[in-house]
């Protein structure tokens, strides 16, 4: 399907309304406390939503406007973090859920949710990666530009030693270093999952308000990245046992790979449990697990690689069609 943006004044405005809540709700996020932080999760979703109900071009006029007001107010850094960050990212899933559009036809015709979840983590890993690889050479290494974020660590857990009386079990010297050689591979995982998140939000809000211009997806049974995800998966994982700035890198893309598959393999969970009378139960222990503790996410990231070869799903339809004709 083409891209639906019709240019008018009435839409226009919708646009420019949507950049500017945007740009307020960053701004808000700036400043700090509770409430920052709570809305910093809703960043990206204004810009979706103009992007899904009103069209691609308005959803791209919203990001553009953020950008620019956040970059006279607070200041140019900011607005070039939300642009990097926030808007591109928000826009580059809405995008690529939409099918691509360009020239009255669609680019991507299958695999549509993989690719709306792959589009914002190619650009969220390569801002981050870029940062860390200008970082270090501008500071001379990045061991000395992650310092004063290794300075805050240690404080925090400097802290936490004394008032736990932990004594020699924890290093805050060497459990600092390794805290903030991790903060921008958590940044990255953590931003991916606030844009999958806001994507569905909004594609669901566009839906209700009857302007979604497509049929809502099946995404459990059509979730499904390139084999690629999976090399560049194992190659960060490789990259993290190298010295200097390498050893970041590699966690940055094994962060946001490994999250795209942990995601396929909830998909995969989603088909094998779909028309099981238990399957609503398991589904929400399986989620409440993955909140409470996270750590079972590797379980997932394994089963989501796993999928990438044998293909699961797709046996389970020739075995059992019947079982998938449920949405999730």
């Amino acid at each position: 399907m083409s891209d639906k943006s019709v240019i008018s004044w009435p839409n226009f405005a919708v646009s420019v309304l949507g950049g500017v809540a945007a740009a307020v709700i960053f701004a808000v996020v700036v400043r700090g406390g509770i409430g920052g932080l709570l809305l910093a999760h809703l960043a990206p979703l204004p810009i979706m939503i103009v992007a899904f109900a009103f069209g691609l071009i308005h959803g791209a006029t919203a990001a553009i406007l953020a950008s620019v007001i956040l970059s006279f107010w607070p200041n140019p850094v900011i607005g070039m973090a939300y642009a990097l960050l926030i808007a591109a990212p928000a826009w580059s899933a809405a995008y690529a859920a939409s099918g691509a559009p360009r020239s009255g036809r669609d680019r991507l015709t299958s695999n549509l949710p993989g690719w709306a979840a792959l589009a914002p983590a190619i650009f969220l890993a390569t801002a981050i990666i870029f940062w860390l690889i200008v970082a270090s050479v501008i500071f001379g290494s990045l061991d000395e530009a992650l310092n004063p974020i290794r300075a805050r660590v240690f404080i925090l857990l400097d802290l936490m030693v004394k008032e736990r009386d932990l004594g020699d079990k924890i290093d805050p010297t060497a459990l600092s270093g390794s805290v903030a050689r991790a903060i921008p591979a958590f940044l990255a995982g953590y931003g991916l999952l606030i844009h999958v998140v806001n994507l569905w939000l909004a594609a669901r809000i566009a839906e209700a308000s009857k302007l979604l211009g497509r049929p809502w997806p099946d995404i459990a049974r059509e979730f499904r990245v390139p084999k690629a995800v999976g090399g560049l998966f194992l190659g960060g994982i490789a990259l993290t046992f190298f010295e200097g700035v390498a050893g970041p890198i590699g966690l940055v893309l094994a962060t946001t790979t490994g999250l795209l598959l942990a995601f396929q393999g909830l998909a995969v969970a989603h088909i094998f449990l779909r028309g099981s009378r238990s399957s609503a139960l398991v589904l929400a222990i399986i989620y409440f697990t993955l909140g409470f503790l996270g750590w079972p996410i590797l379980i997932f990231t394994a089963l989501g690689l796993a999928d990438l070869i044998f293909n699961y799903r797709a046996r389970r339809a020739d075995a059992g069609p019947a079982a998938m004709q449920k949405p999730d």
